[in-house]
Order: structure tokens, then sequence, then C-alpha cells
């Protein structure tokens, strides 16, 4: 997985200069929430997309859920028509997207993400979350609660009929997961990051491993920068909808939700949508504004291979040209 996000991260380079300059006046040690949604496993799509939205604490979660409930009180999917009040609120300079699109016909990347990848990678963590046990005095139960989910996963994988479909989403959802986190803690130095994602049955796949396949490859990734390291900061909060038995955070979802479920029904490089809802989103969030990211993977001879795909203006400093919309 590492290799993945390492091919991420170079041809995104420019994301992370966009979200340098959108956040420019919020503060480093803020407190910030990422709700992230996911459009997969639809024949009828062209893409698989997991979008992630991320936002400085800018008010509290009941205004903001109240707010958008007002003017966007169902999902996309349920949607004919999506309210400019609703779009305008992502071009605010309160929010960020970082999306990724995953060809349909890859089945998830099925040629690169092999059975036997995903079994070196579950052993590489157990390795690493052994270490970590013996250097964090105080923190032994949760390894060991660590290494028996990562046990139990690897047992999966070594069975005779493994789900390799739904665990390969669920390695790329904590991939992504991973990078915006870095993202993030690079630019910002957060307090806290709190991670909502909308309920999918990766996150049930053995105790909710993807939330913390997410926070290991992001500590993985944050101590090859070298340097100190704070174990305490920032405090990762995993949460999804009523994991609590009290919030749904289904407005916080929504806005991922429209995201993913725009970029999965694009189709390029003509840029063609099956309802007109589509389009109005697509061209406001996606055309007209500068505080989003999309990053394109395929893999058609198991050879990843990933874009940064931007529509209007080529961000600053791209090497790109602009794609007609």
């Amino acid at each position: 997985m590492l290799e993945l996000i390492n091919l991420i991260e170079k041809s995104g380079q420019t994301v992370r200069s966009d979200f340098r300059r959108w956040f420019r006046k919020t503060p480093v040690a803020a407190n910030w929430t990422v709700a992230s949604d996911y459009s997969v496993g639809n024949r009828n799509k062209k893409s698989d997309a997991f979008s992630f939205v991320i936002m400085p604490k800018h008010d509290t979660d009941q205004n903001i859920s109240s707010w958008i409930s007002a003017f966007a009180p169902k999902d996309i999917k349920a949607t004919r028509a999506p309210s400019q009040e609703f779009l305008d609120y992502f071009c605010s300079p309160v929010s960020f997207s970082y999306s990724f699109v995953v060809e349909r016909e890859s089945n998830y990347l099925k040629a690169a993400i092999t059975l036997e990848a995903m079994r070196a990678v579950v052993r590489q963590l157990q390795e690493v979350v052994f270490q970590w046990k013996a250097a964090e005095p105080g923190n032994e139960l949760y390894y060991d609660e660590l290494g028996n989910r990562l046990g139990s996963l690897l047992f999966e994988l070594d069975g005779k009929n493994p789900s390799s479909a739904l665990l390969r989403r669920m390695f790329l959802v904590a991939s992504f997961g991973a990078l915006v986190f870095h993202l993030i803690h690079d630019e910002k130095s957060p307090l806290s990051i709190r991670w909502i994602s909308d309920r999918d049955a990766m996150f049930d796949r053995h105790d909710g491993l993807a939330f913390d396949l997410g926070w290991l490859l992001f500590q993985i990734m944050r101590r090859r920068s070298g340097g100190v390291i704070d174990v305490r900061r920032p405090q990762l909060i995993f949460t999804s909808p009523l994991m609590d038995g009290v919030n749904s955070y289904d407005e916080f979802v929504r806005l991922p939700d429209y995201l993913a479920g725009t970029l999965a029904d694009l189709r390029l490089p003509n840029v063609i949508f099956s309802h007109p809802k589509f389009p109005k989103v697509f061209n406001r969030l996606f055309v007209d504004t500068q505080n989003n990211a999309i990053i394109e993977i395929v893999a058609p001879t198991g050879r990843i291979t990933s874009r940064r795909l931007a529509f209007g203006n080529p961000p600053e400093g791209a090497k790109s040209i602009r794609r007609p919309t």
C-alpha cells in the first residue's frame, strides 16, 4: 500500500500547494473533520469513487448539520435538483475535497492488489505493531487488540474463499484516508482529526480494521519524514453513523456523497453524465472552484498508474492541459 500512496503523492504534487493556499488563513493546531463517502460496486457507473471532504472546525456540529439539512435534506441519489446554496457551501473557505476515482473495470485494482500482495502487507504491519508496542509503554492493550484484528484478516486471506474484492476496497479506503491525514498533518499540525465515514461493509470487516489501517499507514508515512514524533498529536477520532448509538452524522456524510456520486457517474473523455443533476454539481464543484483534488487510478495491465484530473483552469504549477467541459 505504501507504493500506491507514494505513486498518488507523486502524481498529485499540486494538491499540497492548493490545500495550503485554500487554508492559508486557518491557524495551525486546530481541530479538523474529514467526512467520507463512496460510490462503489455499481455496474451502471463508469468508476468507483472515494470522496473526502476536509473541514477545520468552524462551527458547532449542530449548526452545520442544521444548515445542510435545510438546503440538502436528501442524498444525491434521491435529489433531482441540487440547491445552489448547498453547492456554494462547498466552495466556501471552510472545506476542501480530495477524491479518488478508480477504474470500475479494474475491480478495485484486482490485477495489482493480489491476495499475495495483501498477505505481504498484513505481515509487514504485524511486525510494525510488534515494534511499536515495545516502544510505547502504556499502549500495549491497543496494540494487542490491533494485532488480533490483523491476525483475523490474515486468517481470512489464507482461507479458501476470502472476500477479496471487499478486502481490496478496505485497503484502498485506508490508503486514501492516510493520504488525507498526512496532508492535514504536514500542512496544519492539527490537534485532532475526526474521520466520519459513511457506513460500508469494508468498515464492518474485522471489527473496524479499515480505521486502524488508515491510522497505521498514516503513522508510517509521518515517520518516513524523520524528526521527533509526538505520538499524542494529532489525536485521531474514528466514527460512522450511529456508531455511538446517538449521532447519525447524515448531514456531514451528505457532503462527500454528492462528490462521489457525481464522479462515479462521470464518463471521460467527453464529460458525459446520465442525469441532468450531475452537470450542475460537476460544474460548480469541480470546474468553477479551486478547492478540490481528483486523482484517477487505473491498472490496465497489472501496473498501477495515477494522475490528477483538473477541469477548468489547471492547478497552479501543474504541467497539464485544460480539459474542455
